[in-house]
């Protein structure tokens, strides 16, 4: 058997999966039903179609950093419009043709590929639309996206993040383009979104799912009981810390915290990896834990991962994942993931909102929750390293081992 292997939960089944496993939490069938209706609806009734000046609809790329959930994120966005028919990439006839993986992508180089090869008709990417904003000089960033909404050059803005997000909608004040906040962990904490259902602004659409995250607590805790959970974050909107403390309080866990500053230029890169190894540390070492949480977009740097973390495993402590499968399918990483963020099953939701934009529609009435049906993924060497036992009923709920 490979040392990783995934467990899926079918749509149809999760309802009741949510039910029995997550003891403690509840589920909101409305909104559950409402994100359904749309894949209920065929969205291809909207054909593909150029802006009314017969030119493709140019998209603006702005994401943080090379970084692979977001790449995998961006990957399978732009998988569903070509199969849609939106996109036709000359010298491919397959999207998976295409000279990149979905597990482990740069989106910036994808963006620039793209660029170069063409798109279609219907629409574009440009280089000089394509931003990594902690890689760049945040002035000429918004200097750039200002300059191409007033020469015409951008129709759409796709965020992949929160302080993607907040850099055009608060730092910026972007109200001329549709703006749509993909793989943000709490848009409505963060204040880009007024609430989970709409964003409360005309141009702003956020896919939000925050709720997952008390459920994913739950799930660990029954998976593996333990007393003193510990997370190191820099953000808490990216890292929903003020969910998990809500979860923490009412499972009766402690929630042992530890803020750092940001990573946000790659001459940083040793000092911010220096006091995470440092925090990391201290959790174990001084403050007790008895399982962590590997919160998002905390290792950018997949070679780096088996030094901090070991740590945790010398001493017997479960990693689990807050979001990105690889940080777990690596053998120096996490031990598991229930996933609150799905690339797959999400990206038919976003699209769909996307065209919809398109269409005419404004983003700001375009219903944005969506709660995708979790998996689970689970490192059984890593496990094995602190005698961890998983518990019959996950087992049981495999669909697929691999």
């Amino acid at each position: 058997m490979r040392k990783a292997f995934t467990i899926f939960l079918l749509a149809m089944f999760i309802l009741p999966v949510l039910v029995i496993i997550f003891s403690g939490s509840t589920v909101n069938r409305d909104v559950v039903e409402k994100a359904d209706a749309y894949f209920k609806q065929d969205i291809t009734e909207t054909e593909p179609h150029t802006k009314e000046d017969g030119s493709p609809y140019q998209i603006c790329y702005v994401d943080i950093d090379p970084y692979p959930a977001s790449g995998e994120m961006l990957y399978y966005v732009l998988k569903q419009l070509y199969d849609l028919g939106w996109m036709e990439i000359p010298g491919i006839s397959d999207f998976s043709e295409l000279p990149f993986e979905a597990a482990d992508l740069d989106a910036g180089k994808l963006i620039d590929y793209l660029a170069e090869k063409g798109t279609g008709d219907y629409i574009s990417f440009s280089k000089d639309q394509n931003y990594y904003i902690a890689l760049e000089d945040e002035e000429k960033v918004k200097t750039g996206i200002k300059e191409g909404i007033s020469n015409g050059q951008i129709d759409l803005i796709l965020a992949l993040g929160t302080w993607p997000g907040t850099l055009t909608i608060k730092d910026m004040g972007i109200t001329e383009v549709p703006i749509m906040v993909y793989f943000c962990v709490d848009p409505v904490a963060s204040e880009l979104s007024a609430t989970q259902e709409y964003s409360g602004q005309d141009n702003v659409w956020c896919h939000t799912s925050s709720e997952i995250y008390k459920n994913q607590l739950s799930f660990y805790h029954d998976a593996y009981n333990f007393n003193n959970i510990g997370m190191v974050y820099y953000s808490e909107s990216v890292a929903a810390i003020n969910t998990y403390r809500e979860a923490c309080k009412s499972m009766g866990v402690t929630l042992s915290e530890t803020k750092v500053a940001a990573l946000e230029s790659a001459d940083q890169e040793e000092e911010y990896y220096k006091a995470l190894k440092e925090s990391y540390e201290d959790l174990v070492e001084a403050r007790g834990i008895d399982a962590f949480l590997l919160n998002t977009d905390m290792i950018k740097d997949m070679d780096r991962m088996p030094e901090l973390l070991s740590v945790f495993y010398e001493n017997n402590i479960p990693i689990f994942v807050q979001n990105g499968e690889f940080l777990v399918t690596h053998e120096g990483g996490g031990t598991m993931l229930m996933s609150a963020s799905d690339a797959v099953s999400q990206a038919p939701f976003a699209v769909d909102a996307m065209i919809r934009i398109f269409g005419g529609e404004k983003p700001g009435e375009i219903y944005q929750k969506f709660i995708p049906s979790p998996y689970v993924s689970i490192n059984l060497k890593n496990a094995d390293k602190i005698g961890m036992d998983i518990p019959d009923e996950i087992l049981r709920m495999a669909e697929k081992y691999y």
